[in-house]
C-alpha cells in the first residue's frame, strides 16, 4: 500500500489561510452547530502544516488556527464589545501558537506513533495549563467538552476526566496525519486504524456511574429576565426577584423536596432590600421546601460575593457557598488601577471577593449538595472537590442572560453534562433565564427548558455516594502526559543523516600524532619514543607554548635526528584546543590519513596507540580512547573523582544523545574525511568542552564513531592544566548544547 505523502508545503500565505479554515471547522464541533464528529478530523490540516515546519512557522500557523477556532467558538463575547472578544481570542490563540511552536521541536522523524502521542500530549497539557492560567484560566473550547453527545468516547471522562477525551480527539487527528504522511507498509496502516478504533470506541467498555441514593423530587424556577427591564439596575434586581417569587409560589399545592433558583435571582439591590428578602423568605416558607437561591451579597465588611444560599423550609438561610473562582473582567477587574484608561472596565463597577474554600451545602433532610456557581462549572476541580467532600449531587446555578440567545448557554450546558459523567452525579442546571436542565450521571439531558421561557422544570433525581476513578485520582492524565513529554524531550534523538562506513585503510596509511606541550620536559622524550615504536608509519607534530622548563629544547634535539618528529614553537601559552587545531590543519594540508590527539604527560599510554589506529583503519571516522567501556580503566584517581568523571560523561551522553561513553577523553584518532568537515566551521570551546564538541559535531554530521579501551594514568610529573573553571564551563556548554538540540526542529 502506497503512502499519501505530500512533502511540499504551500506558501506561508496559503498555509495561514488553510490554518484559519481548519480552526473555523473545529469550532463547528461546539454549539450552535454541535457537529461533534468533526473534532476528530478538523485538526488534520493544521497538523499537516506543522509536519516539517520550522518552530517559527509553527508558531504563526498555530496562532492563526487559534484565532479561527476560538474566535468563532466564543463569538458571543462580542456582545461585550470588540475589545473583549479580540483580547480573549488573542490570549487563547497564543496557546495554540505555542503548540505550533513546540510540535516541530518535539517531533521524532520516522516515529509516527510516538509523534501522534506527543502531539496529543502537547495539546492536552497546554489545554490543561490554559484552564488554570492566566487569571485562573478559561476552559471554553476544550475539545473533550465537545464530545458529550459521543456516547462511546465520553465514558472515558469518569476515569480520565475531560483531559482524557481531549487527548483522544487530538490523537485521532494526529494518527490520520502520521499514517497519511509517513513511510511504511500495510502493517503500519492496520496498526494505525486499529489504534483509532480502539481509542474512540474502546471506552464503551467503561461503565457509567450509577446513583445509589434515595429519590429526590427537584424543581427549577426559570424566568424571563427581559420582563424585568427597568430604568435602574436596582429596580431591575428587585423585579427579577419578584418574577422568581411568582414562579416559586406555583409550587404551593405540590411541594418538591428541593427548589432551585438560578444565579442572579437575588442580585445586590434585591438582596439589600429588606422587603424583597422578606418576600423571598415568605415564598419559601409558603411552599415549605428547602430552596437554593443564586444571590449577590453585600456583606457587612463591605465585600461583595457571588453566592448560593440554602434556605430551609421555614425560609431561614441555613447554608451559604461563596463562589471561589470569579470571572475576570466580569466579576472583578484584574490590575484595575493600571487599566483605568480602558473605559470598558467601568461596566464592572465593583470587584467581588472570592470565597475562601470549596465546600458542599448541607441542610436537614437533604444529602450534601455540591453547588458550583456558573463559571465555576467550567473547571473540573471544583465539582470534583465538592464530591470528594460528600456531595451527593450537583446544583449549578447559572446566569447567562447577558448573552441573549447566542450559543453561550448551550456551550455552558455541555460543561454540566461532562461534569456529571466525571463525578458520577445527577447534575441540575438551574439557570435564571435558561437553559435549565436535569442531567443524569451518564451526561444525558433528561429534561430541559429553553432560553427565556418562564417555567417550572421538575424531575426526580437520585443522590449518590459512589466515587468515580476521576474523583479519586483527579487530573492524573495531564500530569502523566507532562511526565511523558519530559521523558521524550530528554531521550536521545535519531540523527538526521548517517554517512556510509568509511573504506578500510590500506597498510601504508599515514598517521600524524599531535602532542601539545607545556612544561612536559620530564615526560616528552619517553612519550616520543613510545609513539615512534608504533608499528604503523607514525609522524609526530609537537606544539609547544614556549615551556619555561625547556620542553621545546628537548623536542628540538630529538627532531634534529628524527625526521618523523617536528616542533611548532608558539610564543605564548595558547591552550590545548588551539594546539590541536594547529595540528589538524597541518595534518590535512600534508595529506595524512589518520590524525591523533594525545597528551604528553604519559597519562595516555603510547603502547595503546596501535589499538586506536587499527580501529580507525578498519572503518571508523572517529575512535575515542575510552576509560569507561569494558577493558578501560583509570589508575591513581580517588573513587570520588572517578565517579564525578563518569557522571559528567553520562550527563553529556544523555544531553547530547552521544553514542560514546567517554566524550571528555583526549586520546582519540580521526579519519581525514571527518576532520575536513570539522575544521570547516569554527570551534570556540576549550578543554573538556573542546573534546565534547568534536564528538558531538562528528555524530551530528553523520560520521561513524567508535571506542577503544584505554588505561588512563594520572600524571606523575608536573601539574594538570585542567581547572575547576574548565570543568564547570564544559558542563555549562553541554547544558546549552543539549537544550539547543532539543529546541531545534529536526531536519
Amino acid at each position: 500500500m502506497q503512502r499519501l505523502r505530500l512533502r511540499a508545503r504551500p506558501p506561508l500565505t496559503i498555509s495561514l489561510l488553510i490554518s484559519l479554515v481548519s480552526g473555523l471547522a473545529l469550532s463547528l464541533a461546539f454549539p450552535p452547530a454541535g457537529l461533534w464528529p468533526i473534532a476528530f478530523v478538523a485538526m488534520v490540516p493544521l497538523l499537516w502544516l506543522l509536519e516539517g515546519a520550522s518552530a517559527r512557522r509553527g508558531l504563526l500557523v498555530g496562532f492563526v488556527f487559534g484565532l479561527g477556532f476560538y474566535g468563532a467558538t466564543i463569538y458571543w463575547i462580542f456582545l461585550f464589545g470588540a475589545l473583549a472578544w479580540t483580547g480573549l481570542t488573542i490570549v487563547l490563540a497564543l496557546g495554540v501558537g505555542i503548540f505550533g511552536l513546540l510540535v516541530p521541536i518535539w517531533r521524532r522523524p520516522g516515529r509516527p506513533f510516538v509523534n501522534a502521542v506527543v502531539i496529543a500530549a502537547l495539546w492536552t497539557v497546554i489545554d490543561w495549563i490554559r484552564s488554570a492560567w492566566p487569571l485562573g484560566g478559561f476552559g471554553w473550547g476544550s475539545l473533550g467538552v465537545s464530545q458529550v453527545d459521543n456516547r462511546l468516547t465520553v465514558r472515558l471522562a469518569s476515569v480520565a476526566g475531560v483531559w482524557g477525551i481531549t487527548f483522544v480527539v487530538v490523537l485521532v487527528n494526529a494518527l490520520i496525519v502520521e499514517l497519511a504522511g509517513g513511510a511504511g507498509g500495510r502493517r503500519r496502516w492496520l496498526v494505525g486504524i486499529v489504534a483509532i478504533v480502539a481509542v474512540v470506541a474502546g471506552p464503551v467498555l467503561i461503565p457509567f456511574a450509577g446513583a445509589d441514593g434515595e429519590p429526590l423530587d427537584v424543581a427549577v424556577v426559570q424566568v424571563d429576565v427581559r420582563e424585568a427591564r427597568a430604568a435602574t439596575a436596582g429596580l431591575e434586581d428587585v423585579r427579577v426577584a419578584e418574577l422568581n417569587i411568582e414562579q416559586h409560589e406555583r409550587l404551593v399545592d405540590d411541594p418538591p423536596d428541593l427548589v432551585v433558583w438560578g444565579e442572579g435571582a437575588l442580585d445586590p439591590d434585591a438582596a439589600a432590600d429588606p422587603e424583597t428578602v422578606a418576600a423571598v423568605q415568605d415564598a419559601v416558607a409558603s411552599v415549605g421546601s428547602p430552596t437554593i437561591v443564586g444571590a449577590v451579597l453585600n456583606d457587612p465588611d463591605h465585600s461583595q460575593h457571588t453566592s448560593a444560599l440554602l434556605f430551609d423550609g421555614s425560609g431561614q438561610v441555613v447554608g451559604r457557598y461563596d463562589k471561589v473562582h470569579l470571572v475576570p473582567f466580569g466579576e472583578y477587574v484584574p490590575f484595575r488601577s493600571r487599566l483605568s484608561f480602558i473605559d470598558a472596565i467601568d461596566q464592572v463597577p465593583v470587584d467581588r471577593v472570592p470565597g475562601e474554600e470549596v465546600h458542599p451545602l448541607s441542610g436537614e433532610g437533604l444529602p450534601p449538595i455540591g453547588a458550583p456557581i456558573c463559571f465555576e462549572n467550567s473547571f473540573p476541580s471544583i465539582p470534583r472537590e465538592m464530591v470528594r467532600q460528600g456531595a451527593g449531587f450537583l446544583v449549578v446555578t447559572v446566569n447567562n442572560a447577558s448573552y441573549g440567545t447566542t450559543a453561550a448557554s448551550a456551550q455552558h450546558l455541555q460543561f454540566s453534562q461532562l461534569r456529571a459523567i466525571e463525578v458520577g452525579r445527577w447534575t441540575i442546571n438551574g439557570a435564571v433565564s435558561g437553559i435549565s436542565a436535569f442531567i443524569d450521571p451518564t451526561g444525558r439531558v433528561v429534561a430541559s427548558e429553553g432560553l427565556f421561557e418562564p417555567a417550572i422544570l421538575r424531575d426526580t433525581i437520585r443522590s449518590s455516594t459512589q466515587r468515580t476513578w476521576y474523583v479519586r485520582l483527579g487530573d492524573w492524565v495531564p500530569w502523566l502526559l507532562l511526565a511523558f513529554l519530559v521523558i521524550v524531550f530528554a531521550l536521545p534523538r535519531r540523527r538526521a543523516s548517517k554517512r556510509p562506513d568509511p573504506e578500510p585503510l590500506s597498510e601504508g596509511y599515514r598517521t600524524l600524532v599531535i602532542l601539545p606541550t607545556y612544561e612536559e620536559r620530564a615526560t616528552i622524550e619517553q612519550v616520543l619514543i613510545g609513539v615512534r615504536k608504533a608499528p604503523q608509519d607514525v609522524d609526530v607534530f609537537v606544539v609547544d607554548d614556549s615551556s619555561p622548563d625547556g620542553t621545546g629544547q628537548v623536542v628540538a634535539e630529538i627532531a634534529a635526528s628524527d625526521p618523523h618528529v617536528r616542533l611548532l614553537e608558539r610564543p605564548a601559552k595558547s591552550g590545548l584546543a588551539s594546539a590541536y587545531l594547529e595540528g589538524f590543519r597541518v595534518g590535512l594540508a600534508e595529506g595524512y590519513d589518520v590524525i591523533v590527539e594525545m597528551d604528553s604527560d604519559l597519562s595516555h599510554d603510547p603502547t595503546e596507540l596501535p589499538r586506536l589506529l587499527e580501529t580507525a583503519a578498519a572503518g571508523k571516522d572517529l575512535v575515542v580512547g575510552s576509560r569507561y567501556i569494558p577493558g578501560g580503566s583509570v589508575t591513581n584517581w580517588s573513587r570520588l573523582r572517578v565517579a564525578l568523571s563518569r557522571a559528567g560523561n553520562l550527563y553529556a551522553r544523555i544531553m547530547l544523545s552521544l553514542p560514546v561513553h567517554d566524550a571528555t577523553s583526549g586520546y582519540r584518532a580521526y579519519r581525514r574525511r571527518l576532520l575536513e568537515d570539522l575544521v570547516a566551521q569554527p570551534i570556540a570551546s576549550d578543554g573538556y568542552g573542546f573534546q565534547i564538541e568534536l564528538v558531538m559535531r562528528s555524530w551530528d554530521l553523520g560520521f561513524v564513531l567508535g571506542e577503544a579501551p584505554i588505561t588512563f594514568r594520572e600524571r606523575e610529573h608536573g601539574q594538570s592544566k585542567l581547572s575547576r573553571r574548565i570543568v564547570v564551563e564544559a558542563l555549562w556548554l553541554v547544558t546549552i548544547w543539549g537544550f539547543q538540540r532539543r529546541l531545534r526542529a529536526p531536519k
